[in-house]
């Protein structure tokens, strides 16, 4: 069974290191233990974790600041990718946009990354800008993109409103 679970300070040893083993296969500069518990602790972060049958296979981690949402991380066990698991867990983050009425969710993706820019177009972002040399690991520009959500804009794109923990 698929869940949802919301990461806090009281669960978050019991996750930390299922995401840090998907962290470091997914990122070629992975968050470290530290940079995660800070996430936590923050009032307008939220991180999420996706388990099936009490097993970690997701998480994603976003802000809600500002009025707008701003996508700081996500990512899907390799072994489990391909399966819509990536889109549950971005649901999850439209969900909590459109629930505390914000209107833009933005975030930023390497433009080597093929298969997250697939998602992102296909759950209604598009491209807005270019972060010229923003990752430090390799110099690499972030495309910065950008989805429209309770202004007429892209509300219709969320598949699915799920039951969470």
């Amino acid at each position: 069974m698929i869940s949802l679970i919301r990461i806090t300070a009281e669960n978050f040893d019991r996750f930390v290191q299922e995401i840090l083993a998907i962290e470091r296969v997914s990122f070629p500069s992975p968050w470290t233990s530290e940079a995660f518990r800070e996430e936590v602790q923050r009032s307008f972060s939220s991180l999420w974790a996706l388990t099936d049958n009490q097993e970690l296979v997701g998480y994603i981690c976003f802000w809600a600041l500002a009025g707008e949402l701003h996508l700081m991380n996500i990512a899907v066990h390799p072994q489990r990718r391909g399966e819509g698991l990536g889109r549950m867990l971005i649901d999850r983050m439209i969900t909590a946009g459109i629930c505390e009425g914000i209107d833009c969710v933005f975030l930023e993706v390497r433009p080597s990354n093929t298969p997250a820019r697939k998602l992102y177009r296909q759950v209604g972002f598009r491209e807005v800008g270019r972060r010229a040399k923003y990752y430090s690991d390799t110099g690499e520009d972030a495309i910065l993109m950008a989805l429209q959500l309770n202004s007429g804009g892209n509300t219709g794109t969320l598949t699915t409103v799920y039951t969470l923990s």
